[in-house]
Order: structure tokens, then C-alpha cells, then sequence
């Protein structure tokens, strides 16, 4: 009997193993200045294999934002962000992609939520700094100029001491 399974499957091959969804999400990271499509190949190979590589989320819809792919970028965004709640990068990146969409009182709830996950995140700051001052001329209101000049002199107290160092 053992004969016959030998003749009718051949004799055992070894296994092969798949590629592991670090290892697309690396490729994907070697791949991006030199071959978008093909970043963009291997992050889908990391989230396929992985949906909690929040970073392989991320990078993707960075790629598709650089390529103006809104919509793509905001649902890759929304991904990392639910598979990584406390990554303040991710709420940050969410919001520009938001912003870009015309939606701006999402985008300012995007980089508040950013900034309570990292008051350091001073590019959050300097972006709530912006949209809170545009917000408040056009609304003539004194709470946002107010929020908009607390949210720059933030971002001016993270970067100063950035400067000088380098």
C-alpha cells in the first residue's frame, strides 16, 4: 500500500513556506524610492498576509497620497489607525489626507486626537495652527484665533530647541 501512494503522488518535495508579511512589508520599504508599483505590490502582500501591520497600512496610503489617490490613502490610513489606536503619526496623517478632501472640521478632530496621543508632534500643532486661523476669519471668532495662536506657539516651543541643536 505504501508503494502504491509512493508511484501515484511521487516521493515527498520538501515544503515551501511562504513569504512572511514582514518580509513583503520590508520589501516594500527597499522598493519605494526606486519602484513605487512594486512598493505598493509588496505592502498589499504584507496587509494581505497581516491586516494588524499598521505600518505597511500606513506607508501604503502614503504612497497612494503621493500619488493623489485620496480615497485610497484615507481608507489605508483609517486601517493603520485601527490597528494601531495610539500611534499619534497615524490620526496625523489621517487628518492631512482629510484636509486634502475639503473636510475640515474632521481633519482639525484628526490632529487634536494626534496631538493628545503626542503633544511633541509639532507639525500637528503647526497644521490646527493654520486651519484653526482660517476658521476663525472666516467665522470672525475670537476662540479659534485664540486656539490658533496657542496651537503656533506650541509648534514654535517644539521647534526652537530643534534648530538649535542642529
Amino acid at each position: 500500500m505504501g508503494e502504491l501512494l509512493h508511484l501515484t503522488f511521487g516521493p515527498r518535495l520538501a515544503m515551501r513556506r511562504a513569504v512572511p508579511a514582514t518580509e513583503w512589508y520590508e520589501r516594500g520599504r527597499a522598493l519605494e524610492r526606486t519602484d513605487v508599483a512594486g512598493a505598493v505590490a509588496a505592502y498589499r502582500r504584507a496587509v494581505a498576509g497581516r491586516p494588524d501591520l499598521s505600518d505597511a497600512h500606513n506607508n501604503l496610503g502614503r504612497l497612494h497620497h503621493d500619488a493623489g489617490a485620496l480615497l485610497d490613502a484615507e481608507a489605508c490610513y483609517r486601517l493603520a489607525a485601527c490597528a494601531a489606536p495610539a500611534v499619534a503619526l497615524y490620526w496625523f496623517n489621517l487628518g492631512v489626507v482629510v484636509e486634502d478632501r475639503g473636510r475640515i472640521a474632521e481633519a482639525l478632530a484628526h490632529y487634536e486626537h494626534a496631538i493628545a496621543l503626542d503633544p511633541e508632534l509639532a507639525d500637528a500643532h503647526y497644521n490646527l495652527a493654520r486651519l484653526y486661523e482660517a476658521v476663525g476669519r472666516r467665522a470672525d471668532s475670537v476662540i479659534e484665533m485664540r486656539s490658533a495662536i496657542r496651537h503656533l506657539q506650541q509648534y514654535k516651543s517644539i521647534v526652537r530647541p530643534r534648530l538649535r541643536r542642529s
